[in-house]
């Protein structure tokens, strides 16, 4: 029970913390905080020519109207894991601003694909059990808050892209979009992947912004992240449901 209360405690922290890469990843483009403005998308008048920091620079001021999200994360291409590692496969969540998560996800632990449920708010953070499928109550693995605070969180990964490239013409579930794409060094995650990827290594990252209204609708970062990754390894975050009512609370206790 004691390991299997640790394999959880794991589990939980990655999953949020790849759910709000998502969020960080929406933020990459500089915004503050986006529950500090206006609800009301913006619309774009970006043209039918605009440059890659056109792009980023519209979506900074549509994603300061968003207030909640939905995220779907699928990663392909994993490498071997280590023995009592743990990889996520897919997740599926919805990110309430500032600090509320709820998610399901999918997860390799010692070669079985466990499905777990999760709950963040604030500091306190609820997990089912994979085995009894009840939730249990951890605190301190993660307060979502600290990674979209725009002075500490994954928003100061803003200033590391390099090489922007792009707008090109793309669509993500029907919805026409600019992609811009660039490069990040992989440190830079370290601090939500656990970091051990080669020295120098970058990390492919492209933004779809929509076209009507410049909100992301896809992230996609490709490279070795983390130390099971390989360079082929691909994470692929779809975003929807932007500003719609979300309701997050702890669940029931048993």
């Amino acid at each position: 029970m004691v390991s299997l209360h640790f394999s959880a405690r794991r589990a939980l922290a990655f999953v949020l913390l790849c759910i709000a890469v998502a969020a960080g990843a929406l933020l990459i483009t500089g915004c503050t905080f986006p529950w500090q403005h206006s609800s009301t998308i913006v619309s774009s008048n970006l043209g039918a020519k605009p440059t890659a920091q056109q792009v980023i620079s519209a979506m900074q001021k549509s994603y300061r109207t968003v207030t909640a999200f939905h995220v779907v994360m699928k990663v392909t291409n994993l490498g071997t894991a280590e023995s009592g590692s743990i990889q996520i496969r897919s997740a599926d969540g919805d990110v309430l601003m500032p600090d509320k998560v709820k998610a399901q996800a999918n997860v390799l632990f010692s070669g079985q694909l466990v499905a777990i449920n999760l709950v963040s708010i604030g500091k306190t953070q609820y997990i089912t059990d994979p085995i009894t499928g009840q939730w249990r109550v951890i605190t301190g693995v993660l307060n979502a808050s600290t990674l979209t605070n725009p002075d500490t969180g994954i928003i100061g990964l803003a200033s590391k892209l390099t090489n922007l490239t792009g707008p090109t013409d793309d669509s993500v579930n029907g919805t026409p979009c600019w992609r811009v794409s660039g490069m990040l060094d992989a440190h830079y995650l370290s601090f939500l992947t656990g970091g051990n990827s080669p020295a120098g290594t970058l990390l492919s990252t492209s933004v779809c912004a929509g076209k009507a209204d410049t909100l992301p609708y896809q992230v996609t970062v490709v490279g070795q992240a983390a130390k099971s990754d390989t360079a082929q390894t691909t994470r692929t975050f779809t975003i929807s449901n932007f500003n719609e009512t979300v309701t997050i609370t702890a669940p029931q206790l048993q």
